[in-house]
């Protein structure tokens, strides 16, 4: 699903392949890892990229990955760019990353790396020529040059490593380690771990904030949020500012970029979840607040309600918007034509039904000026609340929603929807 950020409004619905499980960004296009099927029929695992900015008219391209001879893929779970504006992808069943050309789009080279690594995230962007491999079954970090798509060197970090993110100058890379509650500080041109801070229990995600220079850690095993000070010089190491008490079990975390405000989504999913394990997690995932944390005081300020399953966050580049997924959200239907909650003249006979209630997963837009959902307008005789800006695509596009005239006569019955559970913002 595609928003236009400007309107508030979805712009386009681009399809992609079978089971998608990461979603990620260029500095030009937005790439989608997709499993594929693994019974029959099989369907290869595939990678589709298109151009980030034409949700509407976007032209799908579809890389399909390797599955036969030394560089077949197993299991692809994330990814990266670099400088090189090529798409990386870490297949964690096979202990490889698959190189794909940003300017062929195809898989161009494939990286090896130790047996066993079971790469499980991608630290890179366009600021440095080089990646960093995050593997959590051998605790390490492997650096790969993207001049050339060759490995530099393994880097050791923390316990059961899950996510790196790099900052934004390219020059210090943040890995989380879920197994021990810590981060590892890479100095990227020293290639070698220059800190490693403590954080809380069952970290899953980090995110690097190039306007205060931190990083904001979402900590599944406790309810906080750790900051990081990143804006590492000789005098100024990094160094944890605090432990942000917040409402529930975090599993996403965003800063917008005038450095005023963090958001983190208080999904309250199981402790541990993380990108790997979260669509399996998902109905787990329970909680229905945004934090909203004051950057300067290192507090949360208040919360946000929106509907249940908060798995996923982002923010606007322009700070004026957070977006935020409701993956367990739900519509409640009222019966409005039996007495006394028929109020016409068209009321049926009988004894009022029960209301009926349908997932409907759905999408949270909040104004950052005011910390509040930009809510669109439901029928009287839809009764849950809150209410989101707007709901997800429908699983199967041949459904067509129709109104029970024996329950409601005005408010369509939703058909199934999709499973959200990443959003990110683009730029």
């Amino acid at each position: 699903m595609h928003i236009d950020v400007s309107g508030d409004s979805a712009a386009g619905i681009v399809p992609v392949g079978p089971n998608p499980v990461f979603l990620g960004k260029t500095s030009s296009r937005v790439f989608i890892i997709n499993s594929g099927v693994a019974t029959a029929p099989v369907v290869p695992p595939t990678v589709s990229v298109y151009t980030a900015l034409l949700g509407f008219n976007a032209t799908v391209s579809t890389v399909t990955l390797p599955t036969t001879g030394p560089d077949a893929v197993v299991t692809p779970v994330a990814g990266a760019t670099s400088s090189s504006n090529d798409i990386f992808i870490a297949n964690q069943g096979s202990d490889s990353v698959s190189v794909i050309s940003g300017a062929v789009l195809a898989v161009t080279q494939t990286v090896h790396l130790a047996a066993g690594s079971k790469p499980v995230s991608i630290a890179g962007n366009t600021a440095n020529n080089k990646i960093f491999v995050v593997n959590n079954g051998t605790n390490s970090v492997s650096e790969i040059s993207t001049i050339d798509d060759t490995l530099i060197k393994n880097i050791p970090v923390g316990a059961s490593p899950i996510w790196g993110v790099m900052s934004t100058d390219g020059l210090f890379v943040f890995i989380v380690n879920q197994g021990d509650g810590t981060v590892s500080v890479i100095d990227a041109s020293l290639e070698s771990v220059v800190a490693t801070i403590a954080v809380g229990p069952s970290p899953n995600f980090a995110f690097y904030d190039p306007k205060l220079k931190r990083v904001y850690v979402s900590n599944t095993g406790a309810n906080t949020i750790s900051v990081i000070q990143a804006n590492i010089t000789a005098a100024t190491p990094p160094a944890k500012l605090a432990d942000i008490v917040v409402s529930g079990a975090p599993t996403s975390v965003t800063a917008l970029s005038d450095g005023t405000k963090a958001y983190a989504a208080l999904g309250n999913c199981p402790s541990g979840t993380n990108h790997l394990s979260i669509i399996t997690n998902l109905a787990s995932c329970t909680g229905n607040l945004v934090s909203v944390i004051d950057t300067v005081a290192l507090r949360e300020m208040k919360t946000i309600a929106v509907g249940a399953g908060v798995v996923s966050i982002d923010s606007s580049g322009d700070a004026s918007k957070v977006y935020v997924i409701s993956a367990n959200d739900v519509t409640t239907v009222r019966d409005d034509v039996h007495a006394p909650n028929c109020t016409d003249t068209g009321c049926l006979p009988g004894a009022v039904q029960a209301d009926r209630t349908f997932p409907t997963p759905s999408i949270s837009i909040i104004r950052t000026s005011t910390n509040s959902v930009v809510v669109t307008p439901a029928n009287a005789g839809v009764v849950s609340r809150p209410l989101p800006t707007f709901h997800v695509p429908q699983q199967n596009p041949g459904c067509v929603s129709a109104i029970d005239p024996n329950f409601n006569d005005e408010v369509t019955l939703p058909c199934a929807m999709q499973s959200p559970f990443k959003i990110v913002t683009f730029p």
